[in-house]
């Protein structure tokens, strides 16, 4: 192999000499280089053999000759104008290779996309370059756009470019030798700029899984900490809405930790120290009321009661059974919550006979049915329990006009008939709302003993990460 450096330097002494100067180095340089390349071609940080190339062609072809031959491709695709196609067959003859070629228009990035698309749909799971380095600026930069987002889906797909160590301004060209193929670092994934506004957008559509996920990635690219503890809250809130009160205080307990290091004093969820705060104690209560289930944890009653009507309302527009059930369930609990003040429990009442009449004489008002048709469980149900509270007095359901529950009594009564629990109906919007207005006075009441001053809102992310 002749030495490249030598070439180099005879060529300038004869270009000096005023011979011309690009038939001169197709003539002295370019053999030697092309022979270099098509043994072993540099390329940066290290070789790769990919199965596809796609590479943008503009008007001198001898960078696109090196970048095919870095690539070392199996099949090549060449994105060209109707001025650049006359190159194609240099290509072919340079190279040795098949080359697909494909037209467009030298500023059209829209089709440089479609193209892109479309090959990596065709060879969507093996290592594909995409090289931008010669061409039109709008063609490579069309390229790279679509190489560098592509890449999120496709992990093979590479953007490269044939860079020099070296430029010429005499000859004006880089010094010969000095070539070499550069793989492209994705920038969206080094700097996880694209990670950030995805996890981002994932935290404010409440897919806190989809979030927490982003920001641990974030974590292994970027190796900054600051991003973990938006993982450990986004990971609060899955928990938190999955009903796993225990790993949600594990993860709040955690974030608050990481929060107390020196390096994060001025982290942004700093700001807001007082909600989490606030909100971990309820998150607390409720897992304590959880595994104790003692309803005279007032706190951890409402912690769980509060997280059933939030999943209610997340869950309306796309399952209204399941916002039913989930609005069934804080109804029962805050019954039940009401009854134990009483020193009952519904699962075992305890009805003295005369307690025992008057709940079955209640229950056919409410029902507007006979006595004799009114049938009386070991336990308490949704409106037995309504029922029965009004008999021992209770402040907030004896002030509610039989008429209204008369008008509700058939909704709580088909909670068992519920397509999920034990029956075929699917509840309406309308049953619904009966249910949530029955219990957001039970609510407001519950709220107020348990002396809740916290915002059950998950904190924003703030402005920047």
């Amino acid at each position: 192999m002749q030495d490249l450096a030598t070439l180099w330097e005879e060529y300038k002494q004869a270009v000096r000499a005023g011979g011309d100067a690009v038939g001169l180095y197709r003539e002295r340089v370019w053999p030697a280089l092309l022979e270099r390349w098509r043994q072993e071609p540099p390329v940066h940080p290290s070789p790769q053999e990919f199965a596809v190339s796609i590479h943008t062609l503009g008007t001198s072809p001898e960078a696109t000759v090196l970048a095919i031959l870095g690539t070392r491709a199996r099949e090549v695709y060449v994105l060209h104008t109707d001025l650049t196609r006359a190159h194609v067959p240099r290509l072919r003859e340079e190279t040795g290779k098949e080359i697909y070629p494909l037209e467009v228009g030298k500023s059209d990035v829209a089709a440089i996309y479609r193209h892109v698309r479309y090959l990596l749909e065709r060879f969507p799971d093996v290592p594909v370059a995409l090289d931008l380095t010669s061409g039109t600026k709008a063609m490579s930069a069309g390229l790279a756009a679509a190489g560098f987002f592509f890449q999120r889906f496709y992990p093979e797909v590479r953007v490269v470019y044939v860079d020099n160590d070296d430029y010429d301004p005499e000859l004006r060209r880089p010094r010969a030798g000095t070539e070499r193929l550069i793989i492209l670092p994705n920038p969206h994934q080094v700097l996880a700029d694209v990670d950030a506004l995805f996890a981002r957008e994932f935290y404010e559509r409440e897919e806190y899984a989809k979030a927490a996920d982003l920001f641990g990635a974030m974590v292994q690219k970027t190796l900054e900490r600051r991003f973990e503890v938006f993982g450990l809250l986004a990971g609060m809130y899955q928990a938190w809405y999955a009903l796993d009160f225990a790993e949600a205080v594990r993860k709040g307990e955690a974030l608050l930790g990481r929060l107390e290091a020196d390096a994060l004093r001025q982290h942004p969820l700093n700001n807001r120290r007082g909600i989490l705060e606030g909100q971990l104690s309820l998150l607390r209560a409720a897992r304590d009321f959880l595994v104790g289930q003692d309803l005279g944890n007032t706190l951890g009653v409402l912690g769980v009661v509060e997280t059933l009507l939030r999943l209610s309302e997340r869950s309306e527009k796309t399952s209204l059974v399941l916002a039913a059930l989930y609005a069934y369930r804080a109804l029962e609990l805050l019954l039940q919550e009401r009854l134990f003040l009483h020193g009952r429990r519904a699962d075992s009442p305890a009805l003295t006979p005369p307690e025992e009449g008057a709940l079955r004489q209640e229950l056919a008002r409410l029902l507007r049915v006979h006595e004799e048709a009114v049938r009386l469980g070991a336990k308490l149900g949704l409106l037995d329990l309504v029922a029965f509270l009004r008999i021992l007095g209770d402040p907030v359901l004896a002030s509610q006009k039989v008429e209204a529950l008369q008008g509700l009594a058939g909704v709580l009564k088909a909670r068992n008939d519920a397509l999920l629990i034990h029956g075929f109906a699917v509840p309406s919007e309308k049953e619904l709302k009966q249910i949530r207005n029955l219990l957001q006075p039970l609510l407001a009441d519950l709220r107020e003993r348990a002396g809740l001053r916290v915002s059950l809102h998950p904190v924003a992310l703030g402005s920047t990460f």
